[in-house]
């Protein structure tokens, strides 16, 4: 079996790349450049912004010549990395002895005089002499291809002397949970997302600590931050460190609005992370959270503090953020519901009803941005990941244009954790409770939104004859009893689960009609009109009674 760095029987996005320069940049470093002070964030015109945790790792990445930047002025930490790349700083955080000599690989597409990743043959094939990295076959590496969330988890957890399964599905599910246990995971993202090199670095550095332990005794310790805050159910909140501490001397503290609750605090084995209890039956509600971590090298005064904001208004800068406190769906895929979606007769397909980015059964993530005034500021999609407690109750999914959506599985609760990009570039962290209940998705509602259809018929074979959808001419738009609303087109391709039906009232015949002309509305919602009819009535009705109607002219044409 081939090492999970490649993905396992999963094919990696190959559209995503880096340019060689950048390639260039991460190993071709003059001999004279090395002899001189290590740069550090601050030398970086594209790290100004950080959070203080990832500046500290970046410099201490930097200080340690596990990394460098793609230009004298820039760290590219946006960029995502590629597995010639991700080779050559996993050697580096192992210490792995890469042969600076070595000119030839055994994979065919890594040569020497390949300018992109020629570079890299030392640390691919010191990598993979340590089991860490094997190709995308026996004779192919793909140094250029972009390596996914999943994979760097691979890699790392192997580095350090862990078996990793990768018979589940998907096959990176175990890298994750144990990169998660670790630490080393990237916060809020996905197994099958690509890793920019930010996510690299949390990751790298988490790894590094965990590998070399032994560095730290004896040495100042860097400042302990807190990485991340999020809601793991409605009574628990997870707590990421950005180092490893002596969890003999610290305390975490959870409060809202000024008042301390109650908690029990459970350590991870690594002293990376911990979870809080909430000891009452109270549960997290809407709102904002602390979370303090008092004396984490026995002195008050080094108290840090991290935010937990469920479903509430957060002011960043000038502007409000907002979205729901919480939401509710329908366990549409373990009910069985989906799979009506056959893909025929205008249905959507299974799936498209079961992918939260396109299915209407999915809701939106919105995120209300308001000024100072109370008014709503135009944006584009601003959610960089959503990621769920319990990915086997809610799906997720964020879209191209970044915004983000959860899909019910089965029933049960969860807790979603969004990570958007504010309009001052910082990346900010809520989290959202999310119900979803064992109970059928219906339609509730139904509006007609055209006063009028005309429909011209023209003679067949001495009948006049003429149809047309009943979907996009009438211009429904209907509501469920989850509050989601289907428009036009949408409403056939869900209505496998909609059940709207057409009836034709009061038809009214011309005066050649011998009373033959019919009226009739199939199952794909085509009105199909026979013989001599002037008029009548369609409706659009709900199995819960409610319908609306509009009134169809029939014009002859010759």
């Amino acid at each position: 079996m081939k090492s999970i760095f490649l993905g396992g029987t999963e094919p990696m996005n190959k559209s995503i790349s880096l340019i060689a320069a950048t390639a260039l940049a991460l190993s071709m470093i003059a001999p004279s450049a090395l002899a001189e002070s290590p740069k550090t964030a601050a030398d970086y015109q594209d790290l100004t912004n950080l959070s203080p945790e990832l500046q500290t790792q970046i410099d201490s990445l930097l200080a340690k010549g596990i990394f460098e930047g793609v230009s004298d002025d820039s760290f590219g930490i946006a960029q995502n990395m590629t597995r010639a790349q991700f080779a050559k700083v996993a050697s580096l955080v192992f210490g792995l002895q890469a042969d600076a000599s070595l000119q030839t690989s055994g994979f065919a597409d890594v040569t020497s005089d390949d300018p992109a990743n020629g570079w890299a043959i030392p640390y691919i094939e010191a990598a993979k002499k340590a089991g860490m990295i094997d190709g995308m076959t026996d004779t192919t590496f793909a140094p250029g291809d972009p390596v996914t969330i999943g994979q760097l988890d691979a890699v790392l957890v192997k580095g350090l002397g862990k078996t990793v399964n990768v018979s589940a599905t998907p096959w990176y599910e175990d890298a994750v949970k144990q990169a998660t246990g670790l630490g080393i995971h990237p916060s809020g993202k996905a197994g099958d997302a690509p890793a920019t090199r930010a996510d690299l670095v949390q990751a790298a550095y988490a790894a590094w600590q965990a590998a070399h332990p032994e560095k730290e005794q004896g040495q100042a310790q860097e400042p302990v931050s807190i990485s991340s805050v999020q809601a793991s159910g409605d009574q628990t909140v997870e707590v990421k460190l950005s180092r490893a501490i002596d969890t003999a001397k610290p305390v975490l503290t959870l409060s809202r609005n000024g008042k301390v609750i109650d908690t029990s605090t459970i350590w991870s084995d690594d002293k990376t992370s911990a979870t809080l209890t909430l000891l009452s039956d109270e549960k997290l509600a809407t709102g904002s959270y602390l979370v303090t971590l008092s004396g984490p090298n026995g002195s008050a005064a080094q108290s840090v503090t991290g935010t937990l904001n469920i479903g509430a208004t957060v002011a960043i800068g000038k502007y409000n953020y907002t979205t729901d406190s919480s939401f509710e769906l329908s366990d549409v895929i373990d009910s069985g519901l989906t799979g009506g979606a056959s893909g025929t007769y205008g249905n959507a397909s299974r799936a498209e009803a079961e992918d939260p980015i396109f299915s209407k059964f999915a809701k939106e993530i919105e995120i209300t941005v308001t000024n100072s005034a109370g008014e709503e500021v135009a944006t584009s999609g601003i959610v960089q990941s959503v990621s769920s407690s319990n990915p086997s109750v809610v799906k997720t999914g964020v879209s191209a244009n970044h915004k983000g959506f959860i899909l019910g599985n089965q029933a049960g609760t969860a807790t979603v954790n969004v990570i958007y990009e504010a309009l001052n570039g910082d990346m900010k962290q809520l989290t959202i409770p999310v119900t979803v209940k064992h109970e059928a998705v219906a339609a509730q509602l139904i509006e007609v939104r055209d006063t009028g259809i005309t429909c011209d018929t023209t003679v067949t074979n001495g009948v006049y004859s003429g149809s047309f959808n009943a979907y996009e001419k009438m211009d429904m738009k209907v509501t469920d009893n989850f509050g989601i609303e289907y428009k036009r087109g949408e409403v056939q391709s869900y209505n496998f689960a909609l059940n709207v039906f057409f009836n034709p009232k009061d038809i009214v015949r011309g005066a050649s009609d011998d009373g033959s002309g019919t009226v009739t509305v199939n199952s794909a919602g085509i009105v199909q009109i026979t013989g001599d009819i002037t008029s009548f009535l369609l409706t659009a009705a709900l199995p819960n009674g409610k319908e609306a109607s509009v009134y169809v002219t029939v014009r002859k044409k010759s």
